[in-house]
């Protein structure tokens, strides 16, 4: 009896449009498969570094009740380009005739560059502002480039000065030295490279996080170059006041740069091959097929699934363990400020390849009591580690 309420209840919320995929009435709660993997963050995450890639979103969850006056805002200090917030949304929850029961406040945040920066919140009323906050939130972010994007990226500081580095058509330099302009000085170009090989992009600088109204705070000044072509090309720069261009420069920073043609070493036994990839990011559109991937990479599966059923991805731990293995499986459902029920989500399952072989992923859409029910979905796919 239990098992056909819960049927009929999905059927239920499919015959009102609850759960289908029909435009005109979900507008903004639809599934986007093409939606960035999404990193959830909650209150029991205060205090930790939390690893993520650029192009992945982070969301916050944190309970709070805006009928008391108090709401979670972002304090002020993050200047760095690590994230770029995508706003936030304050969701009640919905419990029939109860007034002043709460709800949750959802941040979103864009990871832009590849970084190491904090978010620290407060829970407060806005027009107290004599007042510290009721509650702080604070969680540290560690970015990286993703994967495809790692070797077009070269970061650098102080402590690469005299070197040389080795980079491709294509790839972007960037140079982070610590300055302080309320000082006065600041780093300039002071040789130019060959511009046949290696563009300037200019520079930014970014003044260090610090409490409001500290003032001769000092900051990171970020200088960008892109590879033009195969070449030798030489970055020289200076820390200086512009004004007194009769003195030499308190501190050089000087860096070699060869742009080399790009190509796959040939001596390296360990290469991936060329048609296999060190990520791979599968979808529904992907069931019955083959894919590669390189020895040491990730299979990452994104599936639309909808919880509210009672239907899951099941049967992801039943991979050839030798050569896959299951690093993550996870459900989030999909923002949903208008309280609305019956809404879906999305199936996070990531795998590491751990040698060369082939194993196939069965996965099967269903609800764990109903194993052989004829609503349930098959999804399957080939994975060949090289």
């Amino acid at each position: 009896m239990k098992h056909t309420m819960l049927l009929t209840a999905a059927a239920m919320f499919t015959a009102f449009g609850l759960a289908a995929a029909d435009s005109k009435d979900l507008g903004p709660n639809l599934p986007d498969p093409d939606a960035p993997v999404e990193i959830r963050v909650s209150s029991g995450d205060a205090n930790k570094e939390i690893a993520a890639k650029v192009g992945e979103i982070i969301v916050i969850e944190l309970d709070g009740n805006a009928t008391t006056g108090y709401s979670w805002s972002e304090l002020p200090g993050r200047t760095d380009p690590v994230l770029e917030s995508k706003g936030n949304d304050y969701v009640v929850n919905q419990r029939p005739g109860m007034v002043g029961g709460g709800g949750k406040t959802y941040f979103r945040y864009l990871v832009k560059e590849a970084g190491t920066t904090e978010i620290k919140l407060g829970y407060a009323r806005p027009w107290e502002k004599e007042n510290p906050p009721a509650r702080l939130f604070n969680v540290k972010i560690k970015a990286e480039a993703a994967k495809d994007d790692a070797a077009k990226l070269v970061e650098l500081t102080e402590k690469d000065n005299g070197g040389t580095i080795h980079v491709v058509p294509g790839a972007t330099v960037r140079i982070n030295l610590k300055a302080n302009r309320t000082t006065g000085y600041s780093w300039a170009l002071t040789g130019k490279p060959d511009e046949k090989v290696l563009k300037s992009d200019g520079n930014e600088y970014k003044v260090n996080d610090h409490p409001e109204g500290m003032v001769g705070v000092g900051g990171v000044d970020a200088w960008t170059f892109s590879a033009l072509a195969p070449g030798k090309a030489e970055i020289v720069l200076g820390y200086a006041r512009p004004w007194e261009k009769d003195k030499e420069p308190a501190q050089a920073f000087k860096l070699t740069v060869e742009v080399e043609a790009a190509s796959a070493p040939a001596t390296d036994s360990k290469a991936a091959p060329a048609d296999a990839k060190k990520e791979i990011r599968l979808n529904d559109g992907d069931n019955g097929k083959t894919f590669k991937v390189a020895d040491g990479g990730a299979v990452v599966l994104v599936l639309e699934s909808n919880a509210t059923t009672g239907f899951s991805w099941c049967n992801a731990d039943k991979v050839d363990k030798d050569i896959l293995k299951l690093e993550r499986n996870d459900y989030t459902q999909y923002p949903n400020p208008n309280g609305m029920v019956g809404v879906g989500g999305r199936t996070v399952i990531v795998y590491r390849a751990l040698k060369p072989g082939k194993a196939k992923i069965d996965l099967t859409y269903m609800q764990p009591w109903e194993p052989d029910s004829k609503f349930n979905t098959k999804y399957s796919v080939t994975i060949e580690v090289e």
